[in-house]
């Protein structure tokens, strides 16, 4: 059976929705993490690139929630 998108075209649709709500529901980028692992296939590579784009700002966000 012949794709519809490529696997690089469903991750660009998942980044046009979800990325521009990410600052405001911090929840997103987990579901982000989650869609682009579903539709590459390879969790060790989705890890690895969820680490490298979310990482910093998870951290970031855990940090001021343990100072409240």
């Amino acid at each position: 059976m012949k794709r519809v998108y490529s696997k690089s075209d469903v991750n660009k649709i998942i980044d046009s929705l979800l990325h521009p709500l990410i600052n405001e529901y911090q929840f997103l980028r987990f579901i982000d993490g989650l869609l682009h692992a579903i539709n590459e296939n390879n969790q060790k590579e989705s890890l690895e690139k969820f680490v490298k784009y979310h990482g910093s700002e998870l951290l970031e966000e855990i940090a001021k929630w343990l100072k409240k």
